[in-house]
C-alpha cells in the first residue's frame, strides 16, 4: 500500500518494483492548488464542538473521521484555501499535517519558536491553538500572493511559495536513471525510504574498474580493505526542508564513507529532473579522481590523531557528543601517529555515530556533506594537540 496512513510513518522501499509503485501512485494522487494566501484561513475545533457544527462553521465536507482524526491526534488545525478549477473557484477546508506548519508560518511571513512550539517545559507555556490561528489568520490576510498547496494523503503537507519549482520525485527517478545508464551501466537500485517528509533512494553503481582502482590504491598504501563499492543517493523533500540532492559515498567492507561535495537543485523556478540528473555526469570524474585523493591522503603522516581529528570536528562545527566518541576511539588505537586517510575514516565515523543515535534525516544529509567535502582539506595545518575547553557547548546539532 503506497499511501501513508500516519503523519510520522517511514516506509521503506526494498526493490525497482516496489519504488515504480510508490512513484505511480504519488505522480497520480498528489495534487497541487495555487491558491492567493489573503483568501486561507485556518481553523481549529474546540474539544466540547459537535462535528456537525465544525462543518458548518467551517464549510468543511470531508469526512467525520478525518476531522476526529486531526482534532484528536493531529495538529488540530485546517486550511480553508480557494483554487480555480476549470475556471471556476473551488475551497476546500482540509486538515493540515505538521510538516505544512512552518511553511505556513512562512506564507504568513511570521514565525519563532512561540508560534510553532506545542510542549510546555519549565518556564515555557504554549500559545492556546486559538489564539494561534487568530494571529496566523490575520497576517495571512496581509498577502495577495499566491501560494502552491501540496494536498497529499487526505492533508495539506506544504503551502509553498509561489516560486516553488514542484520536482516529482517519478521526474527525478527517472532522468537520474536515464543518466546512469550512459555512465554506470550496471548501476542497479538498492533500497530507499519515504514519509511525508523525505524521498532517499540508494544505488550501487557497480562501477568495476574505478572500484578496483580505489581498491588497489588503498591496499597499496597499506589500508587493508577487501570490497569497495561505489554509491550513488537521491534526496529530497516536497516540504521545502531540503533540495533535490545527489550525493555520494564508497561502501568500504560495509561501512559507509561520504566523499565529495552532493550536487543539489534548489526548488526555485523552472526546474525539471533533468537539472538534477546532469550532476550524474559529475560524480563520474569525481569517482575517477578518488583514487588519487586517497593516495594522497595515505601518504599524509599525521602527528598528533587524535588532537588533529578533534580540531577538524571544531573548524567544521561537526556534534562534538559524536566526534569526541570517535576521537576516543581513535586513542584507544595506541597510534602514535597515524595518516590522513585514517583521519578521514574516522571524521565519517561521527556520521554514523550520529545515525545510529539520531535518525535525522535532514541533520544526517547536512553532516554527511560536511564530512565528505574534508577530503580536500590541508590535513597538515590540523595537526597540532587540541582539546575542547571545558565547559564548551556540547550542542548535537549537525
Amino acid at each position: 500500500m503506497c499511501i501513508l496512513l500516519k503523519d510520522d510513518e517511514i516506509k521503506t522501499i526494498n526493490s525497482r518494483e516496489e519504488l515504480q509503485e510508490y512513484l505511480d501512485f504519488r505522480k497520480t494522487h498528489d495534487k497541487w492548488f495555487i491558491s492567493p494566501i489573503n483568501l486561507m484561513q485556518v481553523f481549529t475545533k474546540s474539544s466540547g464542538e459537535l462535528i456537525d457544527s465544525f462543518k458548518k462553521r467551517t464549510g468543511s465536507v470531508i469526512s467525520d473521521i478525518a476531522i476526529q482524526n486531526c482534532a484528536e491526534s493531529g495538529t488540530n488545525m485546517f486550511l480553508k484555501f480557494h483554487t480555480e478549477i476549470n475556471g471556476q473557484d473551488k475551497k476546500g477546508v482540509v486538515p493540515l499535517r505538521y510538516t505544512a506548519m512552518r511553511s505556513l508560518l512562512d506564507r504568513a511571513k511570521i514565525g519563532g519558536f512561540s508560534l510553532y512550539n506545542e510542549e510546555e517545559d519549565a518556564g515555557i507555556e504554549v500559545l492556546p491553538l486559538q489564539e494561534k490561528a487568530n494571529i496566523i489568520n490575520k497576517c495571512l490576510s496581509l498577502y495577495t500572493q499566491r501560494a502552491k498547496v501540496l494536498y497529499r494523503d487526505e492533508k495539506v503537507s506544504a503551502i509553498m511559495s509561489g516560486q516553488y519549482a514542484v520536482l516529482a520525485e517519478k521526474d527525478i527517478v527517472e532522468a537520474v536513471e536515464n543518466c546512469l545508464k550512459d555512465n554506470f551501466p550496471k548501476a542497479e537500485f538498492l533500497n530507499g525510504s519515504v514519509s511525508h517528509e523525505f524521498f532517499r533512494m540508494e544505488y550501487a553503481l557497480n562501477a568495476d574498474e574505478i572500484e578496483e582502482d580505489i581498491l588497489m590504491t588503498l591496499n597499496d598504501n597499506g589500508i587493508a580493505v577487501d570490497s569497495v563499492k561505489a554509491m550513488l543517493g537521491i534526496f529530497t523533500s516536497d516540504i521545502g526542508s531540503a533540495a533535490a540532492t545527489v550525493y555520494s559515498y564508497l561502501n568500504l567492507d560495509g561501512q559507509k564513507m561520504y566523499y565529495g561535495k552532493p550536487f543539489a537543485i534548489k526548488h526555485i523556478g523552472q526546474r525539471t529532473g533533468e537539472d538534477i540528473a546532469k550532476s550524474v555526469n559529475k560524480l563520474y570524474s569525481l569517482f575517477q579522481n578518488n583514487p588519487e585523493d586517497f593516495k594522497t591522503m595515505s601518504e599524509t603522516v599525521i602527528e598528533n590523531p587524535a588532537g588533529c581529528l578533534r580540531s577538524i570536528a571544531k573548524e567544521f562545527e561537526l556534534p562534538k557528543k559524536y566526534s569526541m566518541a570517535a576521537a576516543t576511539t581513535l586513542e584507544a588505537t595506541g597510534k602514535a601517529t597515524c595518516s590522513a586517510y585514517e583521519i578521514f575514516w574516522y571524521l565519517n565515523d561521527i556520521v554514523r555515530r550520529f545515525d545510529e543515535e539520531k535518525k535525522d534525516m535532514y541533520r544526517s544529509l547536512k553532516l554527511q556533506e560536511t564530512v565528505a567535502e574534508t577530503v580536500k582539506i590541508n590535513f597538515k595545518r590540523f595537526d597540532k594537540p587540541f582539546e575542547w575547553v571545558r565547559g564548551e557547548s556540547s550542542d548535537e546539532a549537525a
